[in-house]
């Protein structure tokens, strides 16, 4: 179902009018909804711990179906005394219910226990189901016996923020040693909810069964790879909390193809838009080549490529339908743009233009422009060695920069560590500064805009990406969507959920380790062919 956001105001950015198919909250989004609901709405924190528990309780048993284990699976359930226990304590009682061996166990590290813990505790007791207190080096050792279908973690929830210590780090790493189904309760215990990191040491799940959203330490950082499968569970959080407390961050799923501009059947080259891709240079032709034809593959009506009289050649026999113009001097190259400037409806600036005299010549005058720009590599690099380089644009609103990593902290001087803990926040920080438009790219790209509250994380693509030119092919799409009619915003959140779904076709072809840039192409092609289904109607 979606969930609807219009014109909210939040923390003084304006999140614009668009429906948003899934959330992703961060650890500290999830503490604060939680207390809200149980706190302002007055729904009581043992009703939600119930609900989490029929929730993991249905999982497990839909699992346990699939790997048809013995008549009485036996299940090893590892607590602490927090609200992460306590569903840990609720799934124990669930699961006897069922008929299943319980073995139960407070670690005992953490010497204050919450009140529906106890509450929890009591329940267990009333019907005869020991809770283990402490664990022992001999627990340890009788663990390891093949005794146990499924193990769960429920030591620590999404609010842990501290290095895991002495004896939590014991038995954490003891049951990653474990066979069995390795489950965890709403986050692996040792993840950080929101940035991914390890905290010390960490629960290696197979699936992490999360409640009301998933949190974005689950997507991030190393948080995949200890989360397993990750699957999210209503547990009955109102409507009214997302419309006081929205999460920052959000992605798009195959629902969202609605927001490609759509073909208008009586129209013409120029309907379709006009992108002019500056590109390649003396010694670099492929980058030209990919981002032009990644245009031309999402729909644009024309494609200019401005490169070096080098690939004239290669260009003219690879993708004769460009438009070409070649230089061999910074002259020659700065007269060609002018007249670029002026007949493009979106230009490129960047991949492999070197950041020589030419590349620095060629992405200063186009800076200085007014026309919407996408700006990235070797132009992103270019940029970060000028001070206060936002300062050249003539407008605003009308800049996309494309940087990784490694070139978001040279144009930004944003610390990697940051980055790689709260990229959302990092890219919405310097498209507020930069007046422009951040796709941040990553395994996880977020996409922010200039005074907007919402980010976009996206959930398309794969490792095979990870490969020369991917990139190149990006830029390529998210102008051609611009050119066609999109916002420069929706283009570059709609191109790289695109890129991303063009590269997971990709690698259902090619494989992970063998793609190629090119392969992006074809499985662009193929996607947009699937999607759209040739299907016209009048531009959006």
């Amino acid at each position: 179902m979606t969930i609807g956001m219009h014109g909210t105001i939040m923390e003084g950015r304006i999140m614009e009018e668009v429906d948003i198919l899934r959330y992703i909250v961060t650890g500290e989004e999830m503490q604060e909804m939680d207390a809200y609901c149980i706190e302002k709405i007055g729904i009581p924190s043992m009703v939600l711990m119930e609900r989490a528990a029929m929730a993991v309780t249905q999982v497990l048993s839909d699992y346990i179906e699939e790997l048809e284990l013995s008549e009485q699976p036996q299940v090893l359930i590892v607590t602490e005394g927090g609200n992460n226990g306590g569903d840990g304590l609720a799934i124990a009682r669930m699961l006897s219910d069922l008929g299943y061996g319980i073995a139960v166990y407070q670690i005992g590290g953490v010497t204050k226990e919450s009140d529906s813990y106890q509450k929890q505790k009591e329940i267990l007791r009333n019907l005869g189901i020991p809770v283990h207190m402490g664990v022992t080096s001999s627990d340890l050792q009788e663990w390891k016996k093949p005794r146990y279908d499924i193990i769960i973690d429920a030591v620590f929830g999404v609010g842990l923020k501290r290095d895991i210590r002495s004896p939590q780090k014991e038995v954490i790493e003891a049951l990653n040693q474990l066979g069995g189904l390795k489950c965890a309760v709403d986050m692996p215990s040792g993840i950080d909810s929101t940035s991914g990191k390890v905290l010390g040491t960490a629960f290696r799940a197979d699936v992490t069964i999360t409640f009301g959203w998933e949190k974005t330490g689950q997507i991030i950082g190393k948080g995949p790879d200890y989360c397993g499968d990750v699957l999210v569970a209503d547990i009955g959080f109102p409507t009214e909390v997302m419309n006081v407390k929205t999460p920052k961050c959000y992605c798009y799923e195959e629902e969202d193809w609605i927001r490609l501009p759509k073909r208008n059947s009586s129209g013409n080259k120029g309907t379709f838009g006009k992108v002019t891709v500056i590109a390649g240079s003396e010694s670099v032709c492929g980058a030209a080549l990919l981002s032009g034809e990644g245009a031309y593959r999402t729909g644009c009506g024309l494609v200019e490529i401005v490169t070096h009289v080098n690939n004239r050649e290669t260009i003219q026999n690879h993708l004769p339908e460009a438009l070409l113009h070649v230089y061999s001097n910074v002259e020659e190259a700065e007269a060609i743009i002018c007249r670029s400037l002026k007949w493009a409806d979106v230009v490129v600036i960047g991949p492999g233009i070197g950041t020589g005299e030419i590349g620095k010549a060629m992405t200063m005058q186009v800076m200085k422009a007014s026309c919407p720009l996408v700006v990235d590599a070797d132009a992103v690099t270019i940029l970060a060695g000028e001070e206060n380089w936002w300062k050249l644009r003539t407008g605003t609103g009308n800049l996309v920069l494309t940087p990784h990593r490694k070139e978001m902290e040279r144009i930004s001087h944003i610390p990697m560590s940051r980055l790689q803990e709260i990229p959302w926040s990092c890219a919405a920080e310097a498209s507020d500064k930069w007046g422009g438009i951040c796709v941040l790219k990553d395994a996880r790209t977020v996409v922010t805009e200039p005074e907007q509250y919402g980010c976009y994380i996206n959930f398309s693509g794969n490792d095979g990406m990870a490969t020369g030119g991917s990139g190149d092919v990006l830029t390529g799409i998210i102008a051609a969507l611009a050119a066609q009619g999109l916002s420069l915003g929706e283009a570059a959140r709609m191109g790289v959920y695109l890129h991303g779904v063009a590269g997971d076709r990709a690698a259902e072809q090619k494989g992970h380790y063998s793609m190629l840039a090119g392969d992006i192409l074809t499985g662009l092609t193929e996607q947009l062919k699937e999607m759209t289904g040739g299907y016209t109607d009048e531009v959006l």
